[in-house]
């Protein structure tokens, strides 16, 4: 069986009543086929980075089985940026920051290689971009 992923992967500011973490690794897409991961192989990722998405990252996903042939580097522009509050109910949130970068233009292509997917899972964010 296999999974094709396509939504974002971001840098993300979140705050919680709890704490706070700068420049995390996030994204809709990203967290999918993460989990996914441990279930199906492939996951096939269509996305696009900028050249400030970290290596490790990367090989960190393709060590757990995830394709990245659909991803789209684009090395001279920034990753996709959300930062947001969270609540104390952690339900609700404040967007205070979306940046779009390289997310603004993207045009996502499904490679030839990921034609035989059995599922499909197009992921869009909810956070309101004020």
């Amino acid at each position: 069986m296999s999974l094709t992923v396509v939504g974002t992967m971001a840098f993300d500011d979140i705050e919680t009543p709890f704490g706070k973490s700068d420049k995390i690794v996030g994204g809709s897409a990203s967290y999918i086929a993460w989990a996914a991961s441990n279930f199906i192989q492939p996951v096939n990722q269509v996305s696009v980075i900028g050249g400030d998405f970290p290596q490790d990252e990367l090989d960190a996903l393709t060590a757990r089985g995830v394709a990245l042939d659909g991803v789209q580097v684009k090395k001279t522009r920034n990753l996709f940026y959300w930062a947001g509050r969270y609540h104390l109910d952690m339900n609700s949130r404040d967007t205070l920051v979306t940046d779009l970068n390289v997310l603004a233009d993207f045009q996502p292509v499904i490679p030839p290689s990921y034609q035989g997917a059995n599922s499909l899972s197009l992921v869009t964010s909810r956070h309101r971009c004020k």
